[in-house]
């Protein structure tokens, strides 16, 4: 039951970004009511998607779910800890974003291409904010389903912004972004912190077969 829930929600995720790409290249009036209608509602889908999934198939809805099984056992406070930790940078990372983007606000037609603060680091902070937090909620979770989905959402996100830099920044700032990019390589996940998200898959995967023998 869990599982069928769990690919629906993964499929309403997908579904969201489909019809926002499929809006963005074949609405040409963006002033509809329809369409600023699903703007609004398109980050809500986002949230609820990827803050439900750990949730629904966390060990401790047991009770509940008696499908859902520990899978860190008696390390989980460990790996709690870190999920936390991991929360607090992705948020981090997403706030510092929104404050620049305050400063400077993101309208299509006058919007500069930001490339201070924290986007000197990655070029995409705030899909980096939600990889970061969405594998600390699946390490608080203590799911194995949740933790397999961590790199599928990693793929997802990086897929949906390597897309939005090919059909909306690159046209849109040209040989201005070329730059940026080459003076800010990460797209999503940075130096070091790429090299900590595999040793503590290594770790992750470790842990899995220490519970099973």
């Amino acid at each position: 039951m869990i599982l069928l829930i769990t690919i629906v929600l993964v499929f309403i995720f997908l579904l969201n970004l489909f019809i926002y790409w499929k809006i963005f290249l074949k609405e040409k009036d963006k002033n509809n009511k329809l369409v600023r209608f699903f703007y609004k509602i398109f980050p809500i889908i986002w949230t609820f998607t990827l803050i439900t999934i750990p949730i629904i198939n966390s060990s401790f809805l047991r009770a509940y779910f008696p499908e859902n099984s520990s899978y860190f056992d008696d390390y989980w406070n460990l790996f709690a800890l870190l999920g936390i930790v991991f929360i607090i940078i992705g948020i981090s990372f997403a706030k510092k974003a929104r404050k620049v983007y305050k400063v400077k606000p993101m309208d299509k037609e006058s919007s500069e291409l930001i490339t201070s603060d924290i986007f000197r680091i990655i070029r995409h902070p705030v899909y980096s904010g939600w990889v970061i937090i969405y594998l600390g909620a699946a390490l608080i979770s203590d799911s194995l389903i949740s933790l397999i989905l961590c790199p599928i959402i990693y793929i997802i996100l990086e897929s949906h912004a390597s897309i939005e830099e090919k059909l909306i920044l690159i046209p849109k700032y040209g040989d201005k972004y070329e730059k940026f990019k080459d003076r800010t390589p990460y797209r999503i996940i940075p130096t070091p912190l790429n090299f900590l998200l595999i040793v503590i898959a290594v770790i992750i995967v470790y842990v899995g077969f220490l519970n099973i023998s």
